[in-house]
């Protein structure tokens, strides 16, 4: 299902990320594959798309560099989670580009067969096949060099077959001047997965990871008068001085701040005349959407990171950490955008939002009773009293699901319509469930072999249950 773009996405493709983008332009001109890193909504996704903009990236290439063929693919839109389903994609989109080239008549011919020869063979052989056969004939037929953008790579790197990316480093070693990948994900590559299969793949991108920081206040300042233009409502300069301070440059939290706090001037909730912004501050911490967003950022760090963080919030010694929260853009000294934090003197949290959510989930820190425990304002889950790891977004929906159902059981329809959606009830089949539950499991369970509180009812489906 297409995505359709939000009000947000459509005016965070005006803000101007050009050091960024100049980055992985660079990059791509030396042939060289990068990684771009960032939190949840930070602008990973704008920034990708933004790369295959002709507008764009005539600022960064000409004749002297070479021609270029740009194809983005969206792994969203992935029709299964499988290595066919791999290949399915990102051919689909190169086909949709060339759909509109004349002149690439023979190279579409050749992507067309291949692309036929994915989606209907049956054997696992003679697809990575088909889908080599469609990069050869780029490459032989096309003068310039191929950047496929890989965005929302994230589940797509952690779940399927490791042979597609020991397949994907081959490639780019036998056509390495004509062929580049650009990927966008949460965590580092080799966060995400560590197997030493995918570790060549991982090394292509080592020396170029780029972490996307929140927006500087200038462009934080445009985007939010871009938003005021939109939605015609009128913000004054101290307005948009209090909109930077709880948000700082995250893009989702800048918008959400600024529509609280124009409802709230229109509805007349707060008085101008007294200076005072504490009641929309107080409403903006109850707000959904404010709560969703700081909950995402929260479930994108790491333990060791948000000990990290409580430490920093505690004013107490902080010994390691802070240089990868530095890079993330979560916290920095004044006057710094990526420092190299060495101590906590002058060091902030990069916005008054996230900085109370975070101090909030330091008084929820204590030991609670045996079983299953979820806080879903943070998305923290508590096993026996223990912090779990960090779940994915398809592990927490799982949970939270079977969690809304305690000892009660969900079955196949259920658990594909609450995770993966109504639309994907004929797609998702019983082997990627189970590959789920496994996962979930090794999370939440003390001895995933046996498990306690993820149980499994044979023909049935699953449930949680609560202790003994």
């Amino acid at each position: 299902m297409i995505k359709k773009p939000s009000s947000l996405e459509s005016t965070a493709s005006m803000i101007d990320r050009e050091s960024d983008v100049a980055y992985v332009m660079d990059c791509i001109v030396e042939a060289d594959c990068c990684s771009v890193v960032g939190v949840s909504n930070i602008g990973k996704s704008t920034l990708m798309r933004a790369l295959s903009l002709p507008k764009v990236r005539g600022k960064h290439l000409n004749a002297d560099t070479g021609d270029y063929l740009f194809v983005y693919i969206d792994f969203n839109l992935t029709s299964q989670m499988s290595e066919q389903g791999f290949y399915e994609v990102v051919l689909r989109d190169m086909l949709e580009l060339l759909e509109d080239r004349q002149t690439e008549v023979e190279l579409r011919a050749a992507l067309r067969q291949a692309y036929e020869r994915v989606i209907t063979s049956d054997s696992p052989f003679l697809v990575p096949l088909a889908f080599e056969d469609a990069l050869e004939a780029v490459t032989e037929q096309y003068s310039g060099m191929l950047v496929l953008l890989f965005d929302e790579f994230d589940e797509v790197f952690s779940e399927i077959d490791e042979r597609v990316f020991v397949r994907l480093r081959a490639l780019k070693d036998r056509h390495w001047p004509q062929l580049c990948y650009v990927t966008a994900t949460g965590h580092a590559l080799p966060e995400i997965r560590r197997e030493r299969e995918v570790g060549e793949f991982c090394e292509l991108f080592a020396p170029h990871t780029h972490h996307l920081s929140p927006l500087d206040d200038a462009a934080s300042r445009t985007l939010v008068a871009e938003w005021t233009v939109e939605e015609e409502v009128e913000l004054t300069p101290e307005d948009i001085d209090f909109v930077l301070q709880c948000a700082g440059g995250h893009p989702a939290l800048l918008m959400a701040t600024s529509r609280v706090l124009a409802a709230a001037k229109e509805e007349a909730v707060w008085r101008p005349a007294s200076g005072s912004y504490a009641q929309v501050r107080e409403q903006l911490n109850s707000d959904a959407v404010v709560r969703l967003e700081c909950a995402k950022l929260w479930n994108d760090l790491s333990p060791q990171e948000r000990e990290t963080l409580i430490l920093l919030l505690s004013s107490h010694e902080v010994t390691s950490g802070l240089d990868m929260l530095a890079r993330k853009g979560l916290v920095s000294a004044a006057g710094e955008a990526r420092p190299a934090l060495q101590e906590t003197e002058g060091v902030q949290v990069f916005s008054g939002l996230f900085e109370g959510f975070a101090k909030r989930q330091q008084l929820m820190r204590h030991r609670g009773p045996q079983g299953i425990r979820i806080d879903v304002d943070s998305g923290d889950v508590w096993v026996d009293g223990e912090l779990a790891p960090v779940l994915t977004e398809l592990e927490y929906k799982l949970l939270l699901l079977l969690y809304g159902n305690l000892d009660k059981i969900c079955d196949k329809y259920q658990i594909v319509e609450s995770v993966w959606g109504e639309s994907y009830i004929d797609e998702v089949d019983d082997a990627r469930i189970e590959k789920l539950v496994s996962r979930l499991r090794h999370k939440i369970e003390p001895v995933p072999e046996e498990p306690r509180y993820l149980i499994t009812i044979r023909g049935r489906g699953y449930k949680l249950v609560g202790p003994d």
